[in-house]
């Protein structure tokens, strides 16, 4: 009897830690742009040039920018004049990146103790260059930060 009560407190702990850090698929229809975020999160702004999610210790912010003109270069300045408009108070890491379908740069610092990504990305196949911040608060946010950055997809 005590092994079985056991079992069962320790299935309904490992149930709850998935259902409260689960992910769910996320589209930005308008766009052609998925990626993967928390279930608990909220659709604060949805239109053609801006789309918002927010959740306890996060938040994503996704811009468009259509313009063929745009390149893995330009891309990189975009990045660079967005950090400087955040005011950043230190950057821990700036790199390239290859997500998918899509190629671009991110950059991660702090500001006032809240830490974000700022991600600049190019569609390989279309027009759709993308701003990306996830703003975050806790360690356990930056992972969910990660994660989300790391998902983006392109779909037709």
């Amino acid at each position: 009897m005590k092994k079985s009560l056991q079992l069962t407190l320790v299935l309904a702990i490992a149930f709850l830690a998935q259902t409260v850090s689960a992910q769910k698929d996320w589209r930005w229809e308008q766009h052609g742009v998925g990626f993967s975020a928390p279930s608990n999160m909220r659709i604060t702004t949805n239109n053609d040039s801006e789309f918002t999610a927010e959740g306890s210790d996060l938040l994503l912010s996704i811009y468009v920018e259509q313009d063929g003109e745009v390149s893995k270069e330009t891309l990189a300045d975009a990045l660079l004049v967005a950090a400087k408009e955040m005011q950043y108070d230190e950057i821990s890491d700036a790199d390239e990146l290859e997500i998918d379908d899509f190629e671009g740069y991110y950059v991660e610092g702090t500001k006032d103790g809240v830490g974000a990504f700022i991600i600049t990305l190019l569609d390989k196949k279309s027009s759709t260059n993308l701003v990306v911040i996830v703003a975050f608060t806790s360690d356990g946010a930056r992972d969910k930060a990660i994660d989300i950055a790391d998902s983006f997809y392109a779909f037709d």
